[in-house]
C-alpha cells in the first residue's frame, strides 16, 4: 500500500486539482514530449485518468506509456488499472487475479511510480495556473505552457 500512496502524493503534485478536473488537458515542457490527460471517470470518492505520451509514427500517432490509472480520493492511493505501454501486458480483470497477474500489477504501479517521478522532474504540472483545462468533444485541449 505504500506504493499505491505514494503515488497518490505524485499525482497530486501533477494534477493538483485532482478532484475537479473533467475532460482533457495537455502539459508541454520545452525540450520533452508533450503529456496528455483525460479524465475517464469522475466519482465522489474516486478518479480514472488517462495519462500518456503520443508519437507520430507513420500516418498515425502512438499511445506511450499508456496508462489508466484510478484514485481513490478517500484512501489517498492510485494504482494502474490498464496498461498500454510498449512491450507489457494488459491487466485482467479482477476475478482472474493470480500470482502472474499480481506480478504485472506490481510492474505497471513500479512503472508509474518512475513515471511519475520524472514528470514532476521535468516540470509537468496540470493546473499551476488555477483555471480549469478542459476539452470537449473534438476540440483541441487547453494547454499548460511550462
Amino acid at each position: 500500500m505504500e506504493l499505491y500512496e505514494e503515488n497518490y502524493a505524485r499525482l497530486r503534485r501533477l494534477v493538483p486539482g485532482l478532484e475537479r478536473l473533467r475532460g482533457r488537458a495537455v502539459s508541454h515542457v520545452q525540450g520533452t514530449p508533450s503529456l496528455y490527460l483525460e479524465t475517464v471517470a469522475q466519482a465522489r470518492y474516486t478518479t480514472t485518468l488517462h495519462l500518456t505520451y503520443y508519437f507520430e509514427v507513420g500516418d498515425g500517432r502512438i499511445a506511450d506509456p499508456d496508462l489508466h490509472i484510478r484514485a481513490c480520493h478517500d484512501a489517498r492511493v492510485v494504482e494502474v488499472v490498464a496498461c498500454g505501454r510498449s512491450g507489457h501486458r494488459p491487466l485482467p480483470p479482477p476475478a482472474r487475479y493470480g500470482a502472474p497477474v499480481l506480478d504485472c500489477k506490481w510492474e505497471s504501479n513500479v512503472f508509474l511510480e518512475k513515471w511519475l517521478s520524472y514528470m514532476l522532474d521535468q516540470g509537468h504540472c496540470f493546473g499551476r495556473y488555477g483555471g480549469a483545462l478542459l476539452a470537449t468533444g473534438d476540440e483541441e485541449p487547453d494547454t499548460v505552457p511550462v
